[in-house]
């Protein structure tokens, strides 16, 4: 005993429809989208713009405000490096300068750019993961809220910057979908 199709009802169809070319690449609608590359270059400049916050609060090393005193970039390292904040101080103003630069010309959307706010945001990640460590088991806990908040930023700048969506945002993307002909429009699965 078979059963077929009822009467009266049409019989699925499975597969292309007749004349498609056959199953490819997955199809893209539209250009991607550029969001991405604008957001990142937005934190990062919020990034940069905390650090350099941070660096003319303790410019002359005497600032009254400890939060930020051990939230500059280095300050982990000057007793080791300087015996004194100025070191600090320093990579700060060289972080925060640097970074704000580099955000700006991600507006433009260049990719060289993305891989150079990707290096500059892992080092200053990994620092401040050094930072956290090393104040909690000094007993500094109290002084930790502007070392988590920096932390945070730019970690999640260069989390946001590594992305697939952000390389797609970038102005060179199209190069590598040449080799893929356009597919019809009207089909999708």
């Amino acid at each position: 005993m078979s059963y077929g199709p009822q009467p009266g009802y049409p019989q699925p169809q499975y597969g292309p429809p007749p004349g498609y070319p056959g199953y490819g690449p997955p199809q893209r609608h539209g250009p991607p989208s550029t969001a991405m590359a604008y957001v990142c270059a937005v934190l990062f400049l919020i990034c940069g713009v905390l650090a350099l916050i941070t660096a003319i609060v303790g410019w002359d090393g005497t600032s009254d405000n400890v939060d930020l005193m051990v939230a500059l970039v280095g300050a982990a390292f000057s007793d080791d490096v300087t015996g004194n904040i100025d070191f600090a101080i320093s990579v700060t103003m060289t972080v925060a300068c640097s970074t704000l630069t580099f955000a700006l010309i991600l507006f433009a959307r260049l990719d060289f750019v993305r891989w150079l706010l990707a290096f500059v945001g892992g080092v200053v990640t990994v620092y401040y993961v050094y930072a956290i460590i090393r104040l909690l088991s000094e007993g500094g806990g109290e002084f930790i809220a502007m070392v988590l908040v920096s932390f945070l930023l730019w970690a999640a700048a260069t989390v946001l910057v590594l992305l697939p969506a952000t390389g797609r945002a970038m102005r060179g993307y199209q190069r590598g979908l040449a080799q893929y002909p356009p597919q019809p429009m009207g089909y999708r699965y």
